[in-house]
């Protein structure tokens, strides 16, 4: 060990650590579910240290896994003993160029970085998620999902240039038309091709105002419907629903006690407005087949997108999360299903469980499988349960998983996901051996963020990959 870190600090000039702190600090992401601890931590300075430690780390026969903020929930951002690069040392916005709507940063930078920074120019990123405190980098590598996906695609869909590291140590600038191959892999990619050192990103203009409405629907079928009509027509800025059980009493029969739910389905539709007096809300809302227009929300474009708050994480519990993409013709099915097995294993009255909407075609990254149909709807389940309930709880989340799969559906994969080799080429179909192929070229020898994906066997210069 001390051989590794004299050798390190000898061609790293960021910080070289094995200090137990150190390690334990990056041993756990936000899931709180796996465990694994490095031997050595690197702080970064620049995109050289990062090639450095790669070369080191294939020399020597070691893994090498980037982290920032570790807001993964399947250990995808952790690394059992080998080199744990945290890049959150990694975190200056370079330039931003508010006329030509892009800016560009370190893959450190958190995303309040750099909302912060574009509002003060008039602009901002075409899409957030609920969480501003994850990086530029961790969202890029898992696609990174929010509110107007549907009409912008994810956070990798805006993303105009990469710089990258592959697991060669080859530092490669990368764009749709240079070195496309590698850009269209390594974003979505979970760092299995190459490891983000600098990141350039689209910006939009914006307008000052929002008008939200909060609509209740108590008809699945008739929450679907509208959702479909207002996503395809482009009638919305933002839509988001979440759902609500009703609790109705206990039902006896058969010799069976089981609860009686009535789920309710709270919608929110956003505009984006230069003037909430522009609005015509009878007209807007004429065709939509809601139980109870709720309530409207004016607010400033500025304070609308913060988001609400952070997400408790109480101690000794776990998050186990999973997000569902589902062909738009089959959600009804398995939301349906999903609801119903809810409360079989978790305390579904304190769960928060909602859904979402992509538009297929604004959606360009092969690492980002969808279902084949123009709607996609996502089915989020987000229980945070004690530790102790782990194992029983992610065994039917991985039944759901099997009949999400069988449906059509994908899965999100920066949530919770324990993916099997036949559930890998479930994920990704025809495009599977495409992935091992560029896994081949670009990690030759397997070294870069193991554990998380499962590939085939491949041998490569006498390694094999290492699952």
């Amino acid at each position: 060990m001390n051989n590794i870190i004299t050798d390190l600090k000898q061609i790293i000039s960021g910080e070289v650590s094995n200090k137990e702190l150190d390690l334990e600090a990056v041993s756990q992401d936000f899931g709180n579910i796996v465990k694994k601890q490095p031997q050595v931590v690197i702080r970064p300075q620049n995109s050289s240290d990062v090639a450095q430690a790669i070369k080191y780390a294939a020399k020597q026969g070691l893994t090498i896994s980037s982290r920032a903020a570790g807001h993964s929930l399947s250990g995808q951002s952790l690394n059992q003993d080998g080199i744990l690069l945290d890049m959150r040392s990694l975190n200056k916005i370079d330039e931003i160029q508010p006329n030509e709507l892009w800016f560009q940063a370190d893959p450190g930078v958190t995303w309040k970085q750099g909302v912060d920074t574009a509002l003060t120019h008039g602009v901002i990123p075409p899409v957030l998620t609920n969480n501003f405190e994850v990086t530029l980098g961790g969202t890029l590598s898992a696609a990174g999902l929010g509110l107007s996906s549907f009409r912008y695609g994810s956070q990798a869909d805006n993303c105009l240039g990469l710089e990258v590291v592959t697991g060669t140590g080859d530092i490669v600038w990368c764009t749709p038309e240079e070195n496309s191959e590698l850009f269209y892999h390594v974003l979505c990619g979970y760092g299995q091709f190459g490891i983000i050192t600098k990141v350039k990103n689209r910006l939009r203009k914006y307008r000052p105002y929002t008008r939200s409405y909060f609509l209740c629907y108590d008809d699945l079928d008739q929450l679907l419907h509208d959702a479909r009509r207002l996503v395809s027509e482009g009638r919305i800025d933002g839509l988001v629903s979440l759902f609500s059980p009703c609790f109705q009493g206990i039902s006896r029969k058969e010799e069976q006690m089981k609860p009686l739910i009535q789920w309710f389905y709270r919608m929110q539709i956003t505009l984006e407005v230069d003037s909430v007096h522009e609005i015509n809300d009878s007209e807007l809302l004429a065709d939509l087949k809601f139980y109870r227009h709720i309530h409207t929300e004016d607010l400033t474009f500025e304070k609308f997108i913060q988001p609400l708050g952070q997400v408790p994480h109480p101690v000794n519990t776990a998050n186990t999360w999973i997000d569902v993409l589902l062909p738009g013709r089959r959600a009804k099915e398995f939301i349906d299903i999903a609801l119903q097995r809810l409360p079989s294993f978790v305390d579904f009255r304190t769960v928060p469980v909602g859904s979402f909407c992509l538009n297929s075609r604004h959606h360009k990254m092969p690492m980002f499988p969808l279902p084949d149909d123009d709607l996609i709807i996502g089915l989020g389940m987000y229980p945070t349960i004690p530790k102790a309930q782990v194992q029983s709880v992610l065994e039917q989340l991985n039944l759901l998983t099997d009949l999400g799969l069988q449906m059509g559906g994908k899965r999100y994969m920066a949530t919770w996901a324990d993916f099997d080799l036949p559930r890998w080429r479930s994920q990704f179909g025809n495009y599977w051996s495409n992935v091992n192929d560029m896994k081949r070229k670009y990690d030759p020898r397997g070294i870069l963020n193991p554990g998380f994906f499962k590939y085939e066997e491949l041998v490569e210069t006498g390694a094999k990959y290492k699952n």
